[in-house]
């Protein structure tokens, strides 16, 4: 009697990571949240800037929130804004006065000095999230150029574009790109209620096939027992492309080729993607154990 044991040492890139929170992150309600603890990443061209709010400040006996855009190269803006029945108020120092950033419950069509309501259930594709029930703000800026600027409820701006095409996108910290990262899968596993599920179940399925179609194969036993380590990699089509061995046993040489062959004939994968949707290939090594 043979019997063989399927184990399944390693999978590479490491899969078990937490439930995506990027794209659906808010702070409130509102269109433009003012809420200390803020912060989020914005692409502008080549560079990267991080918006956060930091403190309150009184000015004349109204407070103000910090906002602050930090390039992280040296340039740093700072805006004094309010919210006021949720239209958001920026305070100029220089000119002592204020301005309307945001309109309080926009309706399509609306204008206030060089600003424009466009759409209030527009939706904008990033290459990390699919953006829905988002405000438009067109805005004409001092040059006579026009941008528009798209605001999700809860969270503000995620997109800036212009003539040429887009200017800014909201972007993942470190942590969210590792949360938006998905894992590769048995067909049938991605349905799992988390990555780490996802993972349990790929796995078990990839054992469960190979040692099903072992069982269907004649072979001779090998003359000792021991483990069979196996390399294979999945292309970013999730497809098997290529099956290396990477040890052999006294007398396990037809052993060794079969599981090869089967490995070599898995189902097609549901290929990982990245935090910027992009598929990718994956690495697994299968320790297979003759006893």
């Amino acid at each position: 009697m043979r019997k063989i044991i399927i184990g399944i040492l390693t999978i590479l890139p490491f899969l078990s990571f937490g439930q995506s929170e990027f794209c659906e992150k808010k702070f409130g309600e509102s269109f433009f949240p003012l809420e200390i603890g803020f912060e989020k990443m914005i692409t502008w061209g080549s560079s990267i800037y991080v918006e956060k709010i930091t403190e309150k400040v009184k000015i004349n006996g109204i407070e103000y929130f910090k906002y602050v855009q930090d390039f992280r190269n040296g340039t740093v803006y700072n805006l004094l804004l309010r919210n006021q029945n949720d239209t958001i108020f920026n305070y100029n120092k220089k000119k002592k006065t204020e301005n309307i950033l945001l309109i309080a419950k926009p309706i399509k069509g609306i204008k206030w000095k060089n600003s424009k309501i466009k759409e209030i259930d527009g939706s904008f594709e990033t290459p990390y999230c699919n953006y829905e029930n988002l405000l438009v703000i067109e805005n004409k800026n001092s040059d006579g150029t026009k941008t528009k600027r798209y605001y999700k409820k809860g969270l503000g701006l995620v997109a800036i574009t212009g003539k040429k095409g887009i200017k800014g996108i909201c972007l993942p910290n470190k942590k969210e790109a590792e949360s938006l990262f998905k894992p590769f899968s048995y067909q049938g596993c991605e349905n799992e209620l988390n990555k780490s599920k996802v993972s349990e179940c790929t796995l078990e399925s990839i054992k469960l096939y190979v040692s099903e179609k072992l069982s269907l194969k004649k072979f001779k036993q090998p003359r000792e027992h021991g483990v069979l380590k196996f390399k294979m990699y999945v292309s970013k089509e999730g497809i098997v492309s290529n099956v290396e061995t990477l040890n052999s046993i006294p007398g396990g040489k037809q052993i060794r080729k079969t599981i090869k062959n089967i490995i070599k004939s898995l189902p097609k994968f549901i290929p990982a993607r990245t935090a910027e949707r992009k598929t990718v290939g994956t690495t697994i090594k299968l320790d297979i154990k003759t006893n």
